[in-house]
């Protein structure tokens, strides 16, 4: 596109847009393929250009402000993350903050519904290491332990419907996941 003027952001797209369709409905001719081709690479190059440079916008914003170090309201982003990813914090950096971190005061909150808030990743890894990939009994079951008035009811609806697949550790620590889901459905 060296031959071209400069095609403000909105034009380029507006004909690579067109392009496709034009690919779509079989009325590009094969140098209009290589033409929508140079656009769509000049269109992501240009992009890229614009993302480095907002990129290097903000080190320059970060460069300016200055965060106060000592500053107990802060969360500890690497605490929250090894809270969330159950990896053991050192006991140091628990007790230097004293209090529960935003990662655990949500993890604690109740539920409403045993299903609520289920990450896509929490549902194949109950699914497929405790329901043996059955979607159907899965989601029968978290019906079921909604329906249930205490929490010794819901354990025993969840004990009976797992049919696990997987390693004794991948197994158990699913059945702990899932029962921490079903403390926080029934708490007092």
């Amino acid at each position: 596109m060296g031959d071209e003027k400069h095609i403000p952001l909105e034009n380029l797209a507006a004909q690579i847009e067109q392009g496709v369709r034009d690919m779509q409905s079989g009325n590009l001719s094969k140098e209009g393929v290589e033409r929508l081709q140079i656009k769509s690479r000049d269109l992501h190059e240009r992009l890229t250009i614009l993302r480095f440079k907002a990129f290097e916008a903000m080190e320059r914003l970060d460069e300016d402000v200055h965060f106060n170090k000592e500053d107990e309201s802060q969360t500890n982003l690497i605490d929250s993350i090894a809270e969330v990813t159950a990896i053991e914090t050192p006991k140091k950096s628990r007790e230097k903050r004293g209090r529960k971190s935003l990662a655990e005061s949500l993890q604690s909150l109740p539920l409403s519904s045993i299903g609520e808030g289920l990450t896509i990743l929490d549902r194949a890894n109950f699914t497929s290491t405790l329901f043996s990939n059955d979607t159907t009994n899965f989601n029968d079951m978290l019906d079921s332990v909604d329906a249930c008035s205490h929490f010794e009811a819901a354990c025993d609806v969840f004990n009976n419907s797992i049919k696990t697949d997987g390693t004794k550790p991948e197994i158990e620590f699913a059945i702990q996941g899932f029962k921490r889901r079903i403390t926080r459905r029934f708490q007092s």
